[in-house]
């Protein structure tokens, strides 16, 4: 083997490395940012309780990306807007894990998806999908004869 096709192996492996440390990163990062987005919401957590000290916040687009401080018992929760279709100072306010129902003083109320949530989630799957096909179709065309190198 000659030294210039040992040194294009090397090359060939450092990039295959590169590529495969930089998808990992950004594969914890996908994973990260999803669960901290899922965690802004009510649907994860269960909680029982009285609701107290409502509080909303307006951001800049007021309506749109707002959020909520609330306490069920003495339970501080942060959270978007979206629970203030279902929760109201002084109810008593009921809700399993990963459910969208709350019971509220004996009625059910469902949450609507969290729109940043699900946006969180779709779109850097999408963007790593037609990334990862990229890739792929860039290296079946290299290694198909008379292709790129």
């Amino acid at each position: 083997m000659s030294e210039s096709s040992e040194s294009e192996a090397k090359r060939q492996r450092l990039r295959i490395l590169s590529l495969t440390v930089l998808s990992l990163v950004g594969t914890v990062l996908i994973i990260a940012g999803v669960a901290v987005s899922w965690q802004r919401t009510l649907i994860p957590g269960a909680f029982g309780g009285t609701v107290r000290n409502i509080v909303a916040f307006e951001v800049d687009q007021p309506g749109v990306d707002d959020w909520v401080s609330l306490s069920i018992d003495d339970r501080e929760i942060t959270t978007g807007n979206d629970a203030l279709m279902c929760l109201r100072e002084g109810s008593t306010a009921t809700k399993t894990s990963f459910s969208r129902q709350v019971h509220v003083d004996g009625a059910t109320c469902e949450l609507p998806f969290p729109r940043q949530a699900v946006s969180d989630t779709i779109v850097p799957l999408l963007l790593a999908g037609i990334l990862s096909s990229i890739v792929l179709s860039k290296r079946r065309h290299r290694n198909v004869p008379g292709g790129d190198s």
